[in-house]
């Protein structure tokens, strides 16, 4: 019972209306509106909603808001939000600004996908008082629930690593003449195979690097907690390390079987190549290691046909449909395909061939490399973004909803939070039976363990972490900062389990004193005892002797 009051404690979202003010009536009286129309709307959304409590606040934009400007509704751009580099952030409550008397073309809301702070415009002002109130609790509140607090399809796995591999099917295909690499002797194969290897490598730090720094937030890693050392308020600072490894490799010359490869038509005007999927599955499988490894590990193949092969399309022939990615493992728990198979997935990915163009440089065609794997990424980023139960892309932007920031297939802060809040139960009950089993060794054998001071250290920041977890969600602010100190007290409490210096004191039983002392001392007492007894007797004998005379 005491788990679910502390997930249930109810979101605090803080209401900033600069044309009235945080102190005034009226700046209450918003708020208040939006906060019914939250807990009348949440019972329509039960999965993904949570409760919502709404207060009133300044923003810390109030220093751009001209009131007396009278567009300052249409005007206003809410500027680029960027993560802090080394993935700190900020703990704070999120931010709904409302900007009343607009015009009806820029009426709607606008989600940052960087950060917790929304804009909700509208057309009514505090004249309309009554109207305006009435718009926030049946409108906006059902409008801003169901775009950011996203529906999870399934509770999901955790992700552990990546690896990355890319095929080159042919190198030497690529070869090319005539492009200016210094020497004027064009491409050769070992030239283009480093080429895309740097390709890959810049790729996959832009495309892959971001995502994997949003999901070591929540998975903790090694955690540091800046700020207010008694407990976590608001402006606190929370940094995390690297919770998800990541490995890259490239590869070349593993042709494709002839017999899988087909002509045919990707569209009426364009000739090219096709494989079956079902003869692409067979094929990678045949060719890749097939190691044991955990559901939270991700392999996938970035695969480069030759010049005799490309363009090349992968087909259904059961549905016809065609793409350039098939997917050969469920990135969902309660998926129908083959679990627990690797590689996960493949791409394809098709780059020019540039024989003949003479007015190229390498820059230019490592430029082009980029820019064709990144785009075979975003299907491996969207097996990531299906493992954790969310949609392909953030959401299409609605007439009414507009989405700013970083491209689609990342993760926002609002897809964070959903994460966040699947993994809270299950992971406060994890860290609290593995603290209270901790806590029960050393009550039982406190006067024989061995606890040296890093290993205590470890033990009070655990203590200390769960305790700051608990008391974000009992203050309202986001479930994804509780989460990510949860995870943190848990990455404490492993490691004082596996301490190998955490280990109970050496201990002899009495026989084990006697088994092994006895052979040495008494060959040395016995004679003396021996002796001991008859100068004893003698010395008896002798008294006696005296006492008769």
């Amino acid at each position: 019972s005491t788990i679910e009051t502390i997930i249930l404690s109810p979101l605090k979202v803080n209401l900033s209306a600069p044309q009235v003010g945080p102190s005034s009536a009226m700046g209450k009286s918003l708020a208040e509106a939006l906060e019914r129309g939250f807990r009348s709307q949440s019972s329509a959304l039960p999965q993904a909603s949570p409760a919502i409590r709404v207060g009133t606040t300044e923003s810390k934009y109030d220093s751009r808001f001209d009131i007396s400007d009278k567009d300052l509704c249409d005007n206003f751009q809410l500027p680029p939000q960027s993560k802090q580099s080394g993935n700190h952030r900020e703990v704070k409550f999120p931010e709904i600004i409302l900007l009343m008397g607009c015009s009806s073309s820029s009426v709607g809301i606008e989600v940052d996908r960087n950060s917790d702070i929304v804009v909700v415009r509208t057309v009514l002002t505090v004249e309309r008082k009554n109207e305006l109130q009435r718009h926030l609790e049946e409108d906006t509140s059902r409008l801003l629930l169901s775009t950011l607090f996203v529906p999870l399809s399934n509770n999901g796995h955790r992700l552990e690593s990546i690896s990355i591999k890319l095929i080159d099917e042919n190198p030497a295909s690529h070869a090319t003449e005539g492009v200016n690499d210094g020497d004027d002797n064009g491409i050769t194969a070992k030239v283009h195979f480093d080429i895309i290897g740097k390709a890959l490598s810049s790729s996959v730090q832009a495309k892959i690097g971001p995502l994997l720094e949003d999901l070591s937030f929540i998975y903790g890693g090694k955690i540091e907690v800046y700020g207010n050392a008694s407990g976590m308020t608001e402006g606190s600072v929370v940094k995390t390390e690297n919770a998800v490894s990541l490995a890259v490799h490239s590869t070349a010359y593993l042709p494709l079987s002839e017999d899988i490869v087909e002509l045919g038509k990707d569209d009426e005007t364009t000739s090219g190549k096709h494989v079956s999927s079902k003869g692409l599955a067979d094929w990678i499988h045949t060719h890749s290691h097939q190691p044991t490894k955990n559901t939270g590990d991700v392999e996938w193949i970035l695969f480069v046909p030759s010049q005799d092969n490309a363009p090349l399309t992968v087909r259904n022939k059961s549905n016809g449909g065609k793409g350039k990615s098939i997917i050969l493992s469920s990135p969902q728990p309660d998926g129908g395909r083959m679990k627990n198979v690797y590689p996960n997935g493949m791409s394809i990915v098709d780059i020019p061939n540039f024989t003949g163009k003479v007015d190229l440089d390498l820059s230019q065609i490592l430029s082009s490399y980029t820019v064709d794997i990144s785009h075979s990424l975003v299907y491996l980023i969207g097996y990531i973004r299906a493992m954790h139960g969310l949609p392909p892309s953030t959401g299409a932007d609605l007439s009414s909803v507009k989405y700013h920031g970083d491209g689609r297939e990342k993760l926002s802060f609002w897809e964070l939070e959903s994460i966040a809040r699947k993994l809270y139960a299950s992971s406060l009950e994890t860290a609290l039976f593995e603290t209270d089993a901790l806590m029960a060794l050393l009550h039982q054998h406190a006067g024989t363990l061995a606890l040296p001071t890093e290993v205590a250290h470890e033990l009070n920041n655990a203590t200390h972490l769960l305790r700051q977890s608990i008391s974000l969600i009992e203050k309202g602010f986001p479930v994804v900062y509780a989460t990510s100190l949860l995870h943190g007290s848990l990455q404490h409490l492993e490691s004082v389990k596996n301490d190998h210096r955490f280990f109970e004191l050496p201990y002899f039983a009495p026989d084990h004193y006697l088994a092994v002392f006895s052979p040495l001392v008494l060959p040395l007492l016995l004679p003396m005892i021996v002796g001991l007894v008859r100068e004893v007797k003698r010395f008896r004998e002798l008294r006696n002797k005296v006492d008769s005379c």
